[in-house]
């Protein structure tokens, strides 16, 4: 599978995968409405962390569905790259405090958190 990007006028891109109608659009300047490719980042890393708690709630004949994820890339001064992702957990009401610890944890082994610097800090919050 690859993933085709397109360049077009004002920064934008827009990417597809080979064989698949859906679309992802980033934009680099404002006004924009797309999300800017550290934010596709955030939002990767949001979606796997996600996908692994489902992944692993499913495992265990668990509910998970509503659970949110909050991700804010933090960036260093120069705006070359990501130093900091701070992460907040919100799950649903029903779960006990050793379970949002467990997917917490979980979530964390997902492929992109795995692919990611290991000099990045994560701020993780759980309510």
């Amino acid at each position: 599978m690859a993933i085709k990007t397109v360049l077009g006028e004002n920064l934008q891109t827009k990417s597809l995968v080979e064989g698949k109608k859906g679309e992802v659009r980033s934009a680099y300047f404002e006004p924009r409405e797309d999300m800017q490719p550290g934010e596709l980042l955030a939002s990767a890393l949001g979606a796997c962390m996600l996908t692994m708690v489902g992944f692993m709630a499913s495992k265990r004949g668990e509910n998970v569905a509503g659970t949110e994820l909050l991700v804010t890339p933090h960036f260093d001064e120069k705006h070359s790259r990501v130093v900091k992702m701070a992460l907040t957990f919100v799950f649903p009401s029903t779960l006990t405090d050793d379970q949002k610890k467990f997917y917490t944890r979980a979530a964390q082994t997902c492929p992109v958190h795995n692919s990611l610097r290991e000099d990045i800090e994560y701020e993780v919050n759980v309510k």
